[in-house]
């Protein structure tokens, strides 16, 4: 029987149906696939079960970013991300190769500036038309919407200038940009690996504009400005817009700031603040 980790129920409270379904899911998928689990990693966002040289992976229903994650990593196949092995959408589950020694990029001593575009280079494919990915410019459209209300419902937690660069980014997306992105790539989705150095894990994919990619990094800085600085400098070393970057960075992270009750976190606010003053 797995035990469903803490921080995980306490991430999906609000889906007791499919937390209280997880054993049984793990149950049919490892016999599908002929696996024996072994106990769950601490995460709080997907249930990660290794299995020998395989991890299995379930998402919740409601865990609308990874919706597309399985076709990501298919269209990547093993270039730079982690391999899919099988995939079951129905119970959305993904069989993965498992990374050894499997450390995250920020807990090592490594220069993650000179490391990661490397891998953003890699990783920048355009999928064919047809292609199930949402688009950018659709979710932009989406945001802008939902950062205007939920700063009025808030009180106005933080400036209007600040609210205002968010929305022109929006306003100002690229309709016809067709790279597919990475919403959530970081130093804790870069594991230390065996077929290849480093492999990306956890894609959140979209879409639209290459600066997009950026947005990961730019929010889970812990050096403030400077650390930022040097982010939109490696990457505008890709040939990437700098001032795009930025703006990406701000926006998405207001966008991503708020928890299910619409309440901006203290840290999005000030992450989108230092991400301006770069």
């Amino acid at each position: 029987m797995i035990e469903v980790p803490a921080a995980l129920a306490q991430e999906w409270a609000r889906e007791p149906e499919w937390l209280a379904d997880l054993p049984r899911l793990v149950g049919e998928c490892a016999q599908e696939w002929n696996l024996e689990p072994e106990a769950a990693i601490e995460t709080p966002h997907s249930l990660v079960v290794p299995a020998g040289d395989v991890v299995l992976k379930l998402n919740a229903p409601r865990h609308s970013e990874a919706d597309h994650e399985a076709d990501a990593l298919e269209l990547w196949a093993g270039r730079g991300a982690i391999r899919l092995l099988e995939r079951d959408d129905d119970r959305r589950a993904l069989l993965l190769e498992r990374c050894r020694p499997g450390t995250p990029l920020r807990e090592l001593a490594a220069d993650s500036s000179a490391l990661v575009p490397e891998l953003v280079e890699r990783l920048a494919v355009e999928p064919r038309s047809g292609h199930p990915f949402r688009l950018l410019a659709d979710e932009a459209v989406r945001w802008a919407d939902q950062v205007l209300v939920l700063w009025e419902r808030a009180g106005r937690p933080f400036e209007r200038s600040l609210l205002d660069e968010a929305l022109d980014v929006f306003a100002t997306t690229d309709g016809t940009a067709r790279a597919l992105v990475n919403q959530d790539l970081h130093g804790g989705n870069i594991l230390r690996a065996t077929r290849e150095p480093w492999l990306v894990i956890d894609p959140k994919p979209l879409v639209g504009e290459r600066e997009l990619d950026g947005v990961g990094l730019l929010r889970n800085v812990d050096r403030g400005t400077a650390e930022v600085g040097r982010w939109l400098d490696a990457l505008a070393g890709l040939g990437l817009d700098r001032a795009r970057l930025r703006g990406w960075g701000i926006a998405h992270a207001l966008a991503w700031g708020t928890d299910e009750d619409g309440k901006w976190s203290d840290w999005s606010i000030e992450i989108a603040r230092t991400i301006r003053r770069a």
